[in-house]
């Protein structure tokens, strides 16, 4: 077995291949601050290590990732330890006489105060908005235009712009294919609620909306296609619209990242008549026409209408398909 020496810490190649194959088993078994301390400074070795070897951009973005996660568990396991006078807060008193142990200072356990401030702030970050960060960024990772970073998870929590806000030079647009199935599903596509006069080159949807247009005030009708930004709040926004206005349209065909970890998604799904889970990564394509590179997340097409059989039949060529079973 080979030890590797990194950022003042051994750790064996054992603990990359756990890291990979078995990454939130991993997060799991962090129960107290220390052992999140512990497991937090043998990810950062991994990470340097990574880095070192030049390994490839999937591996160190899942280290990234899991970095990220490990200071938002520790983040949640301070402020409590803090609530129940376990560990000292900057408002403590040193000099406090304690009618037990005294809490356990930062530095005790291990952290830096700006280090347990950083780490409460992910913390406090919403479930949803944390996994729709993660998943942002594994959308344009393989376009090397931004890595997972902690610094990253705060600026989202903030509301910065995202540079995958399906905008400008970083829109992405869908390969000709899938239109074209569509189109076959649905007989046309009489709308596009979220497109572009580029990307309607290729959807020649009979009218779409732009951006300056806002699709989501606008009335919905006919067949709609739609892929929509992935960025938050706008991707929660269209999913919200795809529900809401349903009565609006006849049928409608989305591709979106399979998130099935994301309310917005199990909203569209609850409505859905048929899914597609597209094998592999779609390679959309950049505004020159280029392949842009398959993103780390795949993707998956609900269809809402009623000829589902022809749907199953026109995309179970793309991945996996399946109907719904009953009344929704």
């Amino acid at each position: 077995m080979v030890l590797r020496f990194v950022g003042a810490l051994i750790f064996n190649y054992m603990d990359v291949l756990a890291l990979r194959d078995n990454a939130k088993y991993q997060l799991q078994q962090i129960k107290d601050v220390e052992t999140g301390i512990e497991y937090l400074n043998k990810v950062k070795a991994i990470e340097v290590w990574a880095r070192a070897e030049k390994k490839d951009a999937e591996l160190q973005n899942m280290i990234a990732e899991q970095k990220i996660r490990t200071q938002r568990i520790l983040g949640q396991l301070i402020k409590e330890g803090q609530r129940r006078g376990e560990i000292a807060s900057l408002k403590t008193n040193a000099r406090k006489e304690f009618d037990s142990e005294p809490p356990k200072s930062l530095s005790e356990i291990g952290i830096t105060p700006k280090e347990s401030s950083i780490f409460q702030q992910i913390a406090k970050i919403s479930d949803e908005m944390f996994e729709d960060f993660i998943a942002e960024k594994k959308v344009v990772i393989d376009n090397a235009v931004e890595e997972l970073t902690t610094a990253g998870i705060l600026a989202f929590a903030k509301g910065k712009p995202h540079v995958s806000n399906n905008s400008g030079e970083n829109e992405w647009y869908t390969p000709s294919e899938f239109i074209e199935s569509a189109r076959k599903v649905m007989g046309s596509i009489d709308l596009d609620p979220a497109s572009s006069e580029l990307a309607n080159k290729t959807v020649m949807a009979t009218e779409y909306y732009t951006k300056e247009d806002d699709g989501l005030s606008k009335e919905w009708y006919g067949n709609v296609w739609l892929n929509p930004p992935y960025a938050q709040p706008l991707i929660s926004q269209f999913s919200e619209a795809v529900v809401s206005k349903r009565k609006e349209y006849d049928s409608a065909i989305i591709l979106v990242n399979n998130a099935t970890d994301t309310q917005w998604l199990h909203q569209m799904m609850d409505i859905s008549d048929a899914i597609c889970f597209v094998h592999g990564r779609i390679k959309f394509i950049d505004q020159n026409g280029n392949p842009s590179g398959a993103p780390l997340q795949g993707q998956c097409i609900l269809y809402m209408g009623s000829d589902y059989y022809s749907f199953y039949m026109e995309f179970n060529k793309f991945g996996i398909c399946l109907t719904r079973i009953g009344e929704k």
